[in-house]
């Protein structure tokens, strides 16, 4: 057990040192290019400066993306889904992709990424998720496995809220799909689970949180935690019943 334990701290201690290292490569060659530029520009108008750095910061920003989508399609391709140790061979494309997502989740294009729509649609798709263009997504939602999301049109997740399509309990990693139909709305601060189901038109009420494996039938509000479906005509006949 205890050798056991070594070799998982050595595994993780090695690829947070190749993620770190990886990281500056990122961000290095994403600012490389409208830095060079804004210097070889010697502007003195404001204006121009002001335009200069907008527009060096989104050319960093699509740079960014394109590396995390390039690394992602060499480097992991296609996670699985199942149940492995997390020192396992099969459980190594996901901890890849997981530090991938990371690096995109701490990034100071973060924001850029989740408010503009087409860098939302660009990144999502590209790391793997199935999306569609009119996904609106509130402030600091986190989707740290993004191809496990299946996500129907006109859908929105609320501010902070979290959709995850792992867990990982006792050196062993659960990766399941998570299905997320039309017109579904997810409250702020809402946590959706590995291997949930919701269903077209349904809403997950604000600080909810959707256990794993649970499924929402269409046209459902779902609130509490964990979420269950809010009868509101049999709350409603109860509220009579004890009016007399």
């Amino acid at each position: 057990m205890d050798e056991k334990r070594k070799t998982e701290g050595y595994v993780f201690f090695l690829v947070d040192t190749i993620t770190l290292i990886f990281e500056i490569g990122v961000y290095f060659f994403s600012f490389l290019g409208p830095g060079v530029l804004l210097f070889s520009l010697k502007a003195e108008s404001p204006v121009i400066i002001v335009l200069s750095v907008i527009l060096g910061w989104l050319v960093a920003a699509s740079v960014f993306i394109g590396l995390l989508i390039f690394s992602m399609r060499i480097l992991v391709g296609k996670v699985p889904f199942g149940r492995f140790f997390i020192t396992s061979s099969k459980a190594s494309r996901w901890i890849i992709a997981d530090r991938l997502v990371k690096i995109g989740n701490r990034s100071p294009f973060r924001a850029l990424i989740n408010d503009i729509s087409f860098l939302r649609y660009i990144y999502y798709r590209g790391m793997g998720a199935k999306i569609d263009s009119t996904l609106l997504l509130g402030q600091r939602v986190v989707m740290p496995d993004p191809w496990a999301l299946s996500i129907g049109s006109h859908v929105l997740i609320g501010d902070e809220a979290i959709v995850s399509g792992h867990k990982v309990e006792h050196s062993v990693v659960t990766l399941e799909p998570v299905e997320i139909g039309d017109d579904v709305l997810i409250g702020a601060r809402a946590v959706v689970l590995a291997g949930v189901k919701i269903g077209n038109g349904a809403i997950i009420g604000a600080n909810s949180v959707v256990t794993r494996g649970t499924v929402v039938p269409d046209n459902e509000v779902w609130i509490g935690n964990p979420a269950r479906k809010l009868d509101l005509f049999g709350a409603l006949k109860d509220r009579k019943a004890l009016r007399g």
